[in-house]
Parts: C-alpha cells; sequence; structure tokens
C-alpha cells in the first residue's frame, strides 16, 4: 500500500513523494513532481497546484483556511512586469489595463481572476486610481509589445 509524508520538499509548499514498495509507481510518482515542480517554474504555484489536483499523488494539505483573495496569484507581478511600465504622468484605462490581462493570462494556461480582484490587486501595489468619465490608473502605460 502506498504510505504519504506531509513533509515540504525543500523547503516548498508541495509535500514529498509518496514512499511505496513498487519501483514502478515511484518512478510515475517521481515523473508528475517532476512536470509539476517545471509548470510551477513557468506558470507559478497556482499552475503547480492545479497539476497537483489533477494528479494521481495524495491531496496537497487542505488546512490552510485563508480567505480567496487574502493572497494573490503570484502571476500578478509578472504580468505586471511584462505589459506595464512607470510613466509619470499617464493614465492608463482599467478597461484597456483588464483586456491586456485576460489576453496575457491565455496563452499561459492561467485563469484571470475577476477585474475587480485585478483592481485590488494593483491598489495593494501602490497603484492609484482616478476616476473621470471613466476609471483609470495613473502614472503607468502598457508597455509596446
Amino acid at each position: 500500500m502506498t504510505d504519504t509524508t506531509n513533509d515540504p520538499v525543500d523547503g516548498g509548499a508541495l509535500p514529498a513523494v509518496p514512499q511505496t514498495n513498487d519501483p514502478g509507481l515511484e518512478a510515475i510518482y517521481r515523473l508528475w513532481i517532476d512536470i509539476i515542480r517545471e509548470a510551477r517554474m513557468l506558470g507559478g504555484r497556482d499552475a503547480a497546484r492545479r497539476l497537483w489536483r489533477s494528479s494521481p499523488l495524495p491531496p496537497l494539505d487542505a488546512t490552510k483556511s485563508k480567505k480567496k483573495g487574502d493572497e494573490p496569484p503570484d502571476w500578478v507581478d509578472s504580468f505586471l512586469a511584462d505589459c506595464t511600465e512607470p510613466a509619470p504622468g499617464a493614465r492608463l484605462k482599467v478597461s484597456a489595463m483588464w483586456e491586456t490581462y485576460v489576453a496575457w493570462c491565455k496563452p499561459r494556461g492561467l485563469e484571470p481572476m475577476s477585474q475587480n480582484g485585478l483592481m485590488r490587486q494593483m491598489t495593494a501595489r501602490g497603484l492609484r486610481r482616478q476616476k473621470t468619465s471613466c476609471m483609470y490608473l495613473v502614472n503607468l502605460r502598457l508597455r509596446v509589445q
């Protein structure tokens, strides 16, 4: 039978590989762990967790009781670095930021948060909003791609 351990691997959030007496099963687990580690490097912790849930590995520890939205997905900073740049005096329409964010998430296989959630993340990062005829983020612009 499978004996699982819940000790973290290398200080990470994912538990260690379950130990079995079957070398073939351990090889399959090791392959899944390697794939999940690669997904984390490419798509962040949330991508790794989604992949873990679809794997034959034991479920992750679900005892953490954080409210949804307390901790931002770890790709928000990547989105800002990839698609925006500071621009003193500039104004960026929130709707344009949202469309860019959704387009940025799609090819990466990330599920975008709601527009309100994204704006809360922008405010948490110190970006100011301004409302005139529509909502803007100030001192920010989209990076020319």
